[in-house]
C-alpha cells in the first residue's frame, strides 16, 4: 500500500511538472527605504526588484513606455542568445523623468531577451544620486537610470541616462560586442 501510495503521488508530481501546472512563486517586493521628494513622489532608495514598482503610481509611467516600445521582427530571435549569461545592474530613481521615461523600454527588451528577474539586480537611489550603502560608487553612476551590462562579473558595457542611438539600436550594439560609448563615456 505505501508503495502504491508513494508511486502515485510520483506519477503526480512528475505529470504536474512535465505538464506545467507547478508555477514559480510570484516575485515578492525588497524591504525598500521609501520618502517624499522634492514634487511628491515616492522615492524609493536602496536594493529593489521590479515588484517594488508594482504600485498604481509608478505603473502610471512605468507601463505606457513598456507598451509604447516596438521590438522589430526578428529581433528577439537575433539577440536572446547573445543575453544567456549576462546579468544586470540597473541603477535608477524613482523621482527621475530619465527613469521613468527609459525604464519601461529596457524592462521590455530584457523581457523580450528572456532574462530572468533574478538576473536584474536594481538599486534605487535618492534625489542626491545616492543610497545608504553606496552601490552607486563601486560602479562610478553619475546619471540615471544606468543598465549595466555583465558577463562572469565583469562589466561589458553600460547605457546611461539615454540612448545613444536608440534603446533597441544601443541593447544591440552592446549584445553584439560592437563598438558603443554611453553617452557619457567620453566625459
Amino acid at each position: 500500500m505505501k508503495t502504491t501510495l508513494t508511486f502515485v503521488l510520483s506519477l503526480f508530481l512528475w505529470s504536474a511538472c512535465n505538464n506545467g501546472i507547478t508555477k514559480k512563486a510570484p516575485l515578492q517586493p525588497l524591504e525598500v527605504a521609501s520618502s517624499i521628494g522634492e514634487e511628491g513622489e515616492t522615492v524609493l532608495v536602496g536594493p529593489m526588484n521590479r515588484a517594488n514598482l508594482n504600485t498604481p503610481e509608478f505603473n502610471a509611467w512605468l507601463q505606457p513606455e513598456y507598451d509604447t516600445l516596438k521590438i522589430p521582427e526578428g529581433w528577439i530571435a537575433e539577440h536572446a542568445a547573445l543575453a544567456k549569461g549576462l546579468h544586470f545592474k540597473l541603477f535608477l530613481g524613482t523621482w527621475c523623468g530619465d527613469t521613468q521615461r527609459e525604464l519601461g523600454g529596457m524592462f521590455k527588451l530584457l523581457d523580450a531577451l528572456g532574462v530572468s528577474n533574478e538576473d536584474i539586480e536594481m538599486y534605487g537611489l535618492s534625489e542626491a544620486k545616492d543610497s545608504p550603502k553606496g552601490y552607486e560608487k563601486t560602479y562610478a553612476i553619475i546619471n540615471i537610470p544606468t543598465l549595466i551590462f555583465m558577463e562572469e562579473g565583469k562589466e561589458i558595457n553600460r547605457i546611461v541616462e539615454f540612448p545613444v542611438e536608440s534603446l533597441i539600436e544601443d541593447f544591440s550594439k552592446i549584445l553584439k560586442r560592437a563598438p558603443y560609448k554611453d553617452a557619457y563615456a567620453d566625459f
